[in-house]
């Protein structure tokens, strides 16, 4: 138990240390209210004890309180000045001189308080996590590593940055790590250009502030963005595409994906999630239709297509596909719904090409082979090769008119 406390009396003082570290608490006292305001952001304390201000003691109390879910404020009054400590709101309060006794009893009631509410939050996160393995299901690697980044970037106090193509379930990951957070009881308060930002900050100051496709928005919004995540407003901000592109492109402001790109999570595309297409299909399927199922042929005809819309295709094709169903969806009705005649086998199944290079090939000449080989690879999508590549759609274009390799 993390205890801060503010007093202008030295004897005080050292008898509330005493106190609260006999009690197992980690103490730190300050003489003056500065000192104290800047030890409380570093220090987060659980509990609080503060000498009451003569004029705005109420304030003073709920300013103690802002930003920390279940904080403990003690009010610390003069014998004869007890009615002002019960009319600041404060949790509790304690009179001069500093009785061991008093705060022994108090010191005990704030553990309690707390034991109860590590109780309540872990029973909170274990309810989170099956929320969460319910929204977001998947047995891919590339899908479970996702996820282990996501759990990792909601322990942390720092603002993310979600990253991913569309479709790719963006707001379900958003409220997830929202739930995962220690803000994950508060409310998540959506937002978007045009909106009061201060007014959204205020109503969800313990709470966590969603912004989607960021890169669609201006620059001077984003300013105020980056300026209410330096104020330490908890921010999930969405990205549609490689932030590198974005970057080039002057979509999005430099200096708040440097705040942001330390607790980045990027959700891989369906296309590169293996096995979770069936998975997937037949959990959209048993919730739009359980009397349905879909044929072994029209689950390879699902695997096989490059899902550019990702999740949110594979949901719509489902949808439909059952539409026009009676008993099973067949591979005609999926080829019907995405109208595309469907890929051979052997297609599906084809491995990389391999680039060779010696001892003696130039750079020049090694990059040019590997930029062709892959563009060959991605049947020309420069945007495939690009990502194959882990370069910016940028840097392909402009080495693609260097070299002339134009598909």
């Amino acid at each position: 138990m993390k205890v801060l406390v503010l007093e202008p009396d030295e004897s005080s003082r050292d008898a509330l240390r005493r106190g609260f570290a006999a009690a197992g608490g980690s103490v730190r006292v300050f003489a003056t209210p500065a000192e104290a305001e800047r030890a409380l952001a570093e220090h987060d304390p659980d509990v609080v004890v503060t000498a009451l201000d003569a004029e705005s003691a109420p304030d003073q109390v709920e300013r103690l309180r802002a930003g920390a879910r279940g904080r403990i404020v003690y009010a610390l009054v003069d014998s004869n000045d007890l009615e002002r400590a019960v009319e600041s709101g404060a949790d509790d309060f304690l009179w001069r001189p500093v009785s061991p006794g008093r705060v022994a009893q108090l010191a005990a009631a704030a553990a309690q308080r707390r034991e109860r509410e590590v109780e309540i939050e872990e029973t909170r996160l274990r309810l989170a996590r099956m929320e969460v393995r319910d929204a977001l299901p998947g047995r891919s690697p590339s899908w479970i590593s996702a996820l282990a980044t996501l759990e990792r970037a909601a322990a942390s106090r720092a603002s993310v940055l979600l990253t991913g193509e569309s479709g790719t379930e963006k707001d379900a990951a958003a409220l997830a790590i929202h739930r995962l957070s220690p803000r994950g009881g508060e409310p998540m308060t959506y937002i978007s250009e045009g909106e009061s930002l201060e007014l959204a900050a205020r109503q969800a100051e313990r709470g966590t502030l969603f912004l989607s496709s960021v890169e669609a928005t201006s620059a001077g919004f984003q300013e105020a963005v980056l300026r209410h995540i330096e104020r330490s407003s908890r921010f999930i901000v969405a990205l549609d595409e490689d932030p590198r592109d974005a970057l080039d492109a002057g979509r999005l402001l430099p200096h708040l994906h440097e705040v942001l790109a330390a607790n980045t999570v990027h959700l891989p595309p369906l296309r590169e999630r293996e096995g979770d297409v069936s998975l997937l299909a037949r959990r959209f399927l048993e919730q739009i239709d359980p009397s349905l199922s879909l044929d072994p042929d029209a689950l390879d005809a699902l695997q096989a297509h490059d899902w550019p819309g990702n999740t949110r295709e594979l949901a719509e094709t489902v949808r439909r596909a059952a539409r026009i169903s009676e008993d099973a969806i067949g591979p005609t009705v999926v080829r019907s719904v995405l109208g595309r005649p469907l890929p051979q086998a052997r297609i599906r199944r084809r491995k990389a090409p391999v680039v060779r290079i010696a001892v003696g090939d130039s750079l020049a000449d090694v990059e040019r082979r590997l930029i062709s080989k892959t563009l060959e690879f991605a049947r020309g999508n420069k945007k495939k090769t690009a990502e194959l590549l882990k370069l910016s759609l940028k840097t392909i274009y402009n080495k693609i008119k260097e070299y002339g390799l134009e598909h």
